[in-house]
Formats: C-alpha cells, structure tokens, sequence
C-alpha cells in the first residue's frame, strides 16, 4: 500500500509593490532615458561643433578658398553682367581679401576692383542682415559704361539686410565712361534694413583736380515724405562726373539736390545750361512741386528726345479735402512734345489707397515714336486708378488712330483695356474693336475688316505670363 501523495499547495505569491516602490522604478526608467537622451543631444552637438569647426578650418584652407571661389565665379549681378573673383586670403567667417574682382558683360570687363578687404562677421547672417565693419578696395577702374541686360525676371524683395559701417577706395574713372579721366577718393557708409528707412552716405574728392567734390546724404523711406536727400557736387572746370553723365566734360558742371521734408530744391548746370531744375514745398498741409528738364544736352538722355521730345514740364500738388477727414486731394501733368499725362484724384492718408479712384489720362500725337517700333499714331487712354501702390486696379479705354499692328492696318483701334496688379502679379483684360481695317496679306484676310478682339492675360510674380 502506497502512501497517499499530499495534497499540493499553490507558490506563494510575491507581494505586490508599494506605491513608493513603482514611484521609484517609474523614476529610474525615466533617469535612464533622460539619461540617454543627453548622450544622444551631447553626441550630435558634439557633431555639429566639429563638423562647424572642421567646415570652417576646411573654408579657410587653401581648397576650401578655391571651392568657394568657384561658387561665386561667373555668379549673374543682376542686368550688369557676371562677377568673377581671384586671389581670395584670410578667414571668411571674419577677415579676408579678393585680389581681384571684375565684373564682365558681353563685351569684357567692364570694371575691375583690386586688393578688396572685407573686414566682417558672419553671425548677423542668422538674422538675415550682413553686418561688415569695414570695406575697402585698393583701387576701383570703371573702364567703360557696362552693356545692360534685358529685364527677364521681375524684381523682388531684398533678401537681407545691408549693415556697412565704412567703406573706402580709390577710384579710377576712364574715358570710355566719363570721356574725362579722373582719380578720385571715396569713403562713406551705408545702413540699408530690409525693411524701414534705408541710408547712404558717401563724400568723395578729387585727386587729379583739386576741389572737385560728390557729397550726398540720403535717407530713403517706405513713403515720398520720408525722402531725405543732400547732395553737393561741383567740378570748377568740368570733369569725369558730367562726363559720366553724358555732358561735355570741358564745362563747369554742378549738380545741387536738397529734399528735408519741407523743401525741394534740385538744379543740374552745365556751362550756361541747366539741364534740370525742381523746385517746391510739402508737409503736413500739402504740396506744390514743378519743374523743367531738358534732355537735349546729354548723349545718355538721347533716347527722351527721340521719343518724348527736348523739353518736358512736370507738375504735382497736394491738398487736405475740406470735406473729408484723413483724405487728400492729389494732382499732376507732365507735358512733352510727344506725351501729356494729367491726373486727379483722393488719396485716404490712413492706408494711402484711392477708394474712390483717381482719374487718368494720357495722349501722344505717335504712339509708334513713344513706344520706338511702329505701333499708332495718334493714341489716348483714359481710366481710373484704385488701390494702393502694391494691389490696384486700372480700368479705362484706349484709342489708336492709324494702327499698324503686326502687320495690321486699321483706321481705328478702340475699346475698354483694365489691368489689375496684386503684389508682382498683373491681369489684363481688353475688348478691342478696329475700324477701317485691311484685308491685304493673311492677317487682314483672316481679321477682316472690323474684327473684334477679346484678350484675357497674366504676367505671374516669376515673370512667366
């Protein structure tokens, strides 16, 4: 007879934990990963240090300079052609010299810079602003005037702040620019935000011809009234700046602008000849500003003369409305022997827009000599503008005697033609009748002899249409 097994007993079971107890593993699990975390965070910035670091040893080495030489080698200036810099020393990140800079249009080098210093620091770039405490070039030859580019891309915000507090150079200004040669020492400072009031100062004096002097002072604000300009230019006995700008260098030439928020008074001489002369007042109860120019006397403002005359006078004046708080009357003309524009209108001071429009107008005895291509003779539009001067609308009508477009003859060319602009974007919407057109060649064939015409457009912010 066997014994009878006992019966079995279940395992004690473990005594469940104390509040206190899973507090403190809840604790050490998330010491643990806290702790972790840092080594990772230390790590990667530990990583990032040396890899700034070993960048910037690698930008201030000898392939680090030639590897950023070639980067903004053969880099596009806007319409004046591409830059192309040699000879790069010292530390990009703080002090460094170009032996040599050149800008190059179609036809060469157009102006050439040696031995330019950039004293500056990098961080402001963070902040989007560059911030250089000093600038300064050897010498600067200005060979020639530079052959400008067409406009392909429309222009857009600046990108960063400009924070330059002197720059400095000699420069040379050669005859195939001035028609005068001139040395001449530049030394000023420049503070142009991306946003808010933008200043320049700049004097510069002549080495070859003593006395001969470019002062100018100017601050540029997001609004007309904000513009505050002081220039002094003079050379006794002609020179490379009225050279430069298309007068007989052999003339006594001087040039006066002063803009302080009350007063206008801007004259151009040349010899016996005044070129330019504006003169007038503004402020806070309006403004009365006219003037005179003469484009016959410089070789630069030959196109005007081909197309808008010699002469033209120009006046604009504001008033505060008697009737309505915060609105101003606004009015200008402009009169040439080939162009009269003439508008009116209230501006609201608050936002500056034109809630109720502005009313205007523009005549040319030929379109086809304003324009330069054969377009029209006699032509008028007539509109209203609305909006301010980001997102408007200008709705009105156009006439064009004599059209001759695209091989197209018609007597008379008429209809409503509106554009609206929002921030770079323009729309365009015409309804065009011709009168009096010819059948002759494919297009009158195909147009007949009063065609209408319905044309809707867009010209993106990228310039694409």
């Amino acid at each position: 007879m066997t014994d009878t097994p006992p019966p079995h007993e279940p395992e004690a079971e473990s005594p469940a934990d104390t509040p206190a107890q899973a507090a403190k593993r809840k604790r050490t699990r998330l010491q643990l990963i806290a702790f972790v975390s840092g080594i990772v965070v230390a790590a990667l910035v530990a990583l990032a240090i040396v890899a700034a670091i070993g960048g910037r040893m690698y930008l201030v080495s000898d392939s680090g300079r030639e590897l950023v030489t070639s980067f903004v080698t053969g880099k596009k200036i806007s319409r004046y052609g591409r830059i192309n810099v040699e000879g790069l020393k010292g530390d990009l990140f703080n002090d460094f010299t170009l032996g040599r800079v050149t800008v190059t249009d179609a036809n060469g080098v157009w102006l050439e810079a040696t031995n330019v210093h950039v004293d500056w620091s990098y961080w402001p770039l963070l902040m989007r602003r560059f911030h250089a405490t000093e600038i300064s070039a050897d010498q600067i030859r200005v060979i020639r005037r530079p052959l400008l580019e067409p406009r392909t891309e429309p222009g857009g915000p600046q990108a960063i702040s400009v924070d330059i507090d002197k720059f400095s150079a000699n420069v040379e200004l050669m005859e195939d620019f001035s028609k005068e040669y001139g040395r001449w020492s530049l030394i000023g400072d420049a503070e142009i935000p991306r946003k808010g009031d933008k200043k320049v100062n700049v004097n510069a004096f002549s080495l070859n011809r003593k006395g001969d002097h470019l002062l100018l002072k100017a601050v540029i604000g997001k609004n007309p009234e904000d513009l505050r300009v002081n220039l002094r230019a003079g050379e006794a006995q002609g020179g490379p700046i009225a050279g430069a700008l298309g007068y007989s260098p052999d003339k006594p030439f001087s040039a006066v602008a002063l803009v302080n928020g009350e007063l206008v008074d801007i004259e151009v001489k040349t010899g016996d000849f005044t070129p330019l002369s504006v003169k007038g007042r503004y402020g806070k109860d309006g403004a009365r500003i006219g003037g005179n120019a003469d484009f016959s006397g410089s070789d630069l403002l030959a196109p005007f003369v081909e197309r808008i005359g010699r002469t033209a006078r120009f006046g604009f004046a504001t008033t505060p409305d008697k009737t309505r708080d915060g609105f101003q009357g606004v009015a200008w003309t402009l009169t040439a022997d080939n162009i009269q524009s003439s508008a009116q209108g209230l501006i609201r001071l608050s936002d500056r827009t034109a809630p109720d429009g502005v009313s205007l107008e523009v005549t040319t005895p030929s379109l086809s000599r304003l324009i330069g291509s054969p377009l029209a003779g006699a032509s008028a539009y007539t509109g209203v503008f609305k909006g301010d001067a980001e997102t408007w609308t200008l709705q009105g009508s156009a006439s064009l005697l004599a059209a001759d477009i695209a091989s197209y003859r018609a007597t008379r060319i008429s209809g409503p033609v509106s554009v609206a602009a929002n921030k770079g974007r323009f729309d365009v919407v015409a309804d065009i009748r011709a009168a009096g057109g010819s059948n002759a060649g494919i297009i009158g064939a195909l147009l007949g002899a009063t065609p209408r015409i319905q044309l809707e457009g867009t010209r993106a912010v990228d310039g694409a249409y």
